[in-house]
């Protein structure tokens, strides 16, 4: 983990942005070579992820520890993280939601990224639509108990506005608000605690939407 971090740190603004962009294309490319997804979208996949989602959640991983880098065994740190991206991909294409209802964001990378990016895909008859009318209200009582609760964490609040604009890339993000990619890294993780929180919340807030 401290490898990763201390090789990420090495790397200048512009190269690591490089190499977020390559690892973006090369997420595309392994997300093209499935043979489905329910989407019908080599972008947009299923459980909210998208190709931008499966590229920071790599990240993440590595920088956590969760997957281990070695580089005395594997000293390309770009091509680990390919590894961990197909790894992603291949789970999430067996995985039961590949052809199911998308269900709630569960981490920060299912935020709403313009066009919902965490939003489920319509389907023709109307009990499904009516399921992704109410999931769109459900997200969107999520998002603003997120913003009520980042009014004490200005830069996690920039952050959600941000991904509520469509900037998906933690190297997007930084540029966008004036901040280094470790910040907007050390705010997402605090703002996964926030969604572990805020989904507890909705289970004891009431739904006054429809009301």
């Amino acid at each position: 983990m401290r490898d990763a971090h201390q090789a990420l740190a090495r790397l200048s603004e512009a190269d690591l942005g490089k190499m977020i962009k390559e690892l973006g294309r090369y997420a595309l490319s392994v997300s093209r070579s499935k043979p489905r997804w329910r989407t019908n979208d080599p972008i947009n996949l299923p459980r909210g992820e998208s190709v931008d989602s499966i590229v920071s959640l790599a990240f993440e991983k590595v920088l956590t520890g969760e997957r281990a880098w070695n580089p005395a065994k594997e000293p390309d740190l770009e091509m680990y993280l390919m590894g961990v991206i197909d790894s992603l991909l291949s789970h999430l294409s067996r995985h039961k939601d590949n052809t199911a209802v998308i269900a709630m964001p569960e981490t920060s990378e299912h935020l709403n990224r313009g066009e919902g990016a965490w939003q489920a895909q319509p389907l023709a008859d109307p009990e499904t639509a009516l399921l992704v009318q109410e999931q769109k209200r459900y997200e969107a009582r999520v998002v603003q108990l997120l913003l009520d609760t980042s009014q004490d964490d200005p830069v996690v609040a920039q952050i959600i506005r941000a991904m509520q604009a469509g900037h998906a890339r933690a190297g997007d993000i930084a540029e966008v608000l004036g901040i280094a990619v470790t910040e907007v890294y050390n705010a997402m993780k605090r703002l996964d605690r926030k969604i572990v929180r805020t989904r507890e919340q909705l289970h004891d807030v009431p739904d006054t939407s429809r009301q």
